[in-house]
């Protein structure tokens, strides 16, 4: 296989690995019936070592599939885009150093920022009293941020060491 295509084959595998993850619900995978936002996990892990344009690129990408798989409302291509913008060359700055914790700690706050922008859809776009909609949001984001923060390292340690081979 030529050099060029193994960053292509990396990428491609393991956004077909994040699918299937998305589909399988696994015992222990959960916390109070919410599993791990595989695609959120990848975009992050993807965007703080790419440009904006890259990042959003992902982002699109990711949501429409997402969407796909799980049906058109809400969407949650406006979420991945969000988190494309805040996450794109965070390690460029001498602020944040690159290693496991502050990656979880940015994934922890960008599932409460995806969750968020869900809840402002539903909001926005039904009749379920607003009551209702922020109860099962403060439920849902913190579970979800949580269990997608323990998840992380799962799929952050391979898909940096192959990122980075290629990248030599």
């Amino acid at each position: 296989m030529s050099q060029n295509f193994k960053p292509i084959v990396v990428v491609v595998s393991s956004i077909i690995l994040c699918c299937l993850l998305m589909l399988s619900r696994l015992s222990g995978m959960g916390l109070v019936g919410i599993t791990p936002n595989w695609f959120l996990m990848w975009l992050v892990i993807w965007s703080v070592r790419r440009n904006l344009w890259q990042s959003l690129v992902a982002g699109v990408s990711l949501g429409l599939l997402w969407d796909s798989l799980s049906g058109g409302f809400p969407t949650h291509i406006i979420g991945l885009i969000v988190i494309a913008l805040l996450t794109a060359n965070v390690y460029q700055g001498a602020y944040i150093k690159e290693d496991i914790i502050s990656m979880l700690l940015i994934v922890f706050g960008m599932v409460i920022m995806s969750e968020t922008v869900i809840a402002i859809q539903y909001s926005i776009q039904t009749d379920i009293p607003l009551t209702d909609i922020w109860l099962k949001y403060q439920q849902n984001s913190l579970a979800s941020a949580i269990i997608t923060s323990l998840w992380t390292p799962l799929l952050y340690y391979p898909l940096n060491q192959l990122l980075q081979k290629e990248r030599r």
